[in-house]
């Protein structure tokens, strides 16, 4: 899985922007947390050959 993140840090400090997914989709968010609940949200890769970890179930 490939993302784009544009980060921009807003006038009172806090970070904001937009994760793009690779087929395409954007995703805005504001603030950390919220980035946060974006990445822990996206669907896993199907069948991965890479030797990367499982996702933990929740």
């Amino acid at each position: 899985m490939h993302l784009t993140v544009e980060l921009l840090r807003t006038a009172d400090g806090r970070l904001g922007g937009t994760v793009t997914t690779d087929s395409g989709r954007e995703l805005a968010f504001s603030g950390t947390l919220d980035l946060l609940r974006i990445l822990e949200d996206l669907e896993p890769p199907g069948d991965r050959d890479d030797g990367a970890a499982p996702r933990r179930p929740r």
